[in-house]
């Protein structure tokens, strides 16, 4: 299990293009909403820019996979190189699952900022999977560093676009505790910390890499036998 108190820091500032993007976010949650899908919705910032934005198009598509991170993913890695995808936020109404984290974590996106928490279903405060460095010290091929994480951005107006999308199911939820409007009492934010990948992770990197180069290597050799 996640502990929270380990490396997290309370600061109650917000920047003002974290405000901004997180306002596109629940704009877009209500746009989510008024089209008959759940008010989930994603913004990917780069350097203060849009780089792509999404929302849930899991009723309208039929296909429970299409979760608005991994959209604005898909629609991201399309736009950027991996190393500046290192360099972007990812700006969502409610934590991302665990499905959605594995995704930011092999994308790379290097900071991931949310409204709401997700105790039952959270790639943070349930599975710990975007704060999992074992994931890049030990697979440095496929996931880079640990990403910074801010929690409780704006979740009052995120909570309110929940509430009047559908005020008893919000209640429910809440009741529930599925999602969370941590910290509203203090109107206080979460920051974890980013952590760069251990040096473990580039010497397994480096072995990696002149294995597969030593395999191309010889099987230029057997080709040049033949």
């Amino acid at each position: 299990m996640l502990t929270k108190t380990l490396d997290a820091r309370r600061d109650p500032s917000i920047s003002a293009v974290d405000a901004a993007m997180m306002a596109r976010c629940i704009a877009l949650s209500r746009t989510a909403a008024d089209e008959g899908e759940y008010p989930f919705a994603t913004v990917i910032a780069l350097d203060g820019n849009v780089v792509a934005e999404a929302i849930n198009r899991t009723v309208r598509d039929g296909d429970v996979s299409r979760h608005a991170e991994v959209i604005a993913l898909s629609h991201a890695q399309l736009a950027l190189t991996r190393q500046q995808l290192r360099r972007c936020t990812l700006f969502t109404i409610v934590e991302p699952c665990a499905m959605c984290s594995f995704c930011i974590r092999e994308t790379g996106i290097g900071r991931v900022v949310y409204a709401i928490s997700s105790p039952v279903m959270g790639g943070l405060s349930r599975w710990n999977i975007l704060r999992d460095k074992g994931m890049s010290d030990r697979m440095p091929q496929v996931f880079s560093g640990v990403p910074e994480i801010v929690s409780g951005v704006m979740m009052r107006e995120a909570g309110q676009a929940w509430r009047d999308w559908y005020p008893f199911g919000w209640q429910m939820i809440q009741f529930l505790g599925l999602l969370k409007e941590e910290g509203a009492e203090d109107d206080q934010i979460e920051i974890f910390p980013r952590r760069r990948p251990s040096l473990w992770r580039y010497i397994r990197m480096l072995f990696a890499r002149n294995g597969r180069t030593k395999r191309i290597r010889t099987s230029e050799s057997d080709d040049r036998a033949l």
